[in-house]
């Protein structure tokens, strides 16, 4: 297998594991860009989502509730999209892809960026290029239906059971396949 999708229901810890992922290869001096989707939160309450980039830190709102643009935003759910801030801070990547990209995640909300989903086809389609990416777990857009259907692509579930387990699988697979 050539790609990892790990995927799992909404806060079963499929972030979590990417940034495992990230400090684990980070020790081992491997070369990979991408980012991660974090929530934000106010108190208790899920105020939106924020786009943090693997190699510089730098930080984007993908999401909010109650944005002031929101009504010239898609929305998913009570969410608006802040698609261009989203383009300006994530589509560099796939200019010069990296031979490791981590893309968490391909979901309903990234989808509204044709160019993002042009340059994630891209780089699963580039044989040089390994991507590891989180993705819904049912249903989903049509390109995340198109990449669990890939025959090189590794579908891994993660679920209270086993989330604290794979990582170790994870890494072995990556070692073994793409030394």
């Amino acid at each position: 297998m050539h790609n990892v999708l790990i995927t799992g229901t909404p806060g079963v810890g499929k972030t979590t594991l990417v940034k495992k992922l990230v400090d684990i290869f980070k020790s081992k001096d491997i070369d990979f860009d991408g980012f991660y989707t974090e929530e934000v939160r106010n108190g208790n309450a899920r105020v939106g989502f924020d786009i943090v980039m693997l190699n510089n830190g730098k930080r984007g709102i993908l999401a909010r509730k109650n944005s002031l643009n929101s009504s010239n935003s898609p929305m998913v759910g009570q969410y608006a999209v802040h698609v261009n801030e989203f383009e300006e801070l994530v589509l560099h990547i796939f200019e010069k892809p990296k031979k490791l990209m981590i893309i968490d995640e391909i979901g309903k909300m990234e989808m509204f960026s044709k160019k993002f989903q042009a340059g994630v086809r891209n780089v699963f389609n580039n044989k040089d290029i390994r991507v590891i990416a989180t993705v819904p777990l049912n249903g989903g857009p049509l390109l995340v239906k198109q990449l669990k259907e890939r025959s090189d692509c590794s579908l891994i579930t993660v679920d209270h059971s086993n989330r604290n387990n794979l990582l170790p699988d994870i890494v072995k697979l990556f070692e073994e396949k793409y030394k």
